[in-house]
């Protein structure tokens, strides 16, 4: 058996069922939280759903933030994210796979849809902004390789160091 998700906003449509079509039914604005550890995204929608011959059709727009930890530093960090939802909701007699199908007592769960919408366009790595200095693998100090003070000829390469003329700018090694 699938793991069944906690629902985060159910939403009763059983006025637009009664329906035969033409009539939107607008829902009011709402803000729905998701967390997991310590990453998670908050999410305010504004959706409006219409009848169709297999159930409701839910389109909107989701606005939220992700929150999570800086793939470089670590540091927390917190990334604007915006979706568009354009859904079909099914009736149970209808459902033939993965659709969104229509709960007990005429409900859908407009909280996960929300949810599962900004899902998609997460940032994989979150990064800080401004950018955070990188980590030396060197030290692990906060700066590039490059700059590390503890940076000095790797002993395997002192051979070729030594037959390097030194401050000679013209001589070019290739």
């Amino acid at each position: 058996m699938g793991d069944v998700a906690t629902p985060l906003y159910i939403v009763d449509i059983s006025p637009l069922l009664a329906e035969r079509g033409g009539v939107p039914f607008v829902i009011p604005p709402f803000s729905v939280d998701s967390r997991f550890d310590e990453a998670g995204v908050t999410a305010r929608a504004t959706f409006r759903a219409d009848r169709t011959n297999r159930g409701v059709r839910i389109s909107g727009r989701v606005e939220g933030v992700q929150r999570d930890a800086c793939g470089r530093c670590l540091a927390p960090v917190a990334i604007p994210l915006s979706a568009t939802v354009d859904e079909e909701a099914v009736e149970t007699r209808y459902a033939t796979g993965e659709e969104l199908v229509i709960g007990k007592g005429n409900s859908v769960d407009l909280g996960r849809l929300a949810v599962d919408a900004l899902d998609l366009v997460q940032v994989l790595a979150p990064l800080c902004t401004p950018p955070c200095p990188e980590r030396c693998g060197l030290c692990g100090g906060e700066h590039a390789i490059d700059a590390c003070p503890a940076r000095g000829v790797d002993p395997r390469l002192a051979g070729l160091a030594a037959l390097l003329p030194l401050g000679d700018d013209e001589a070019q090694i290739g």
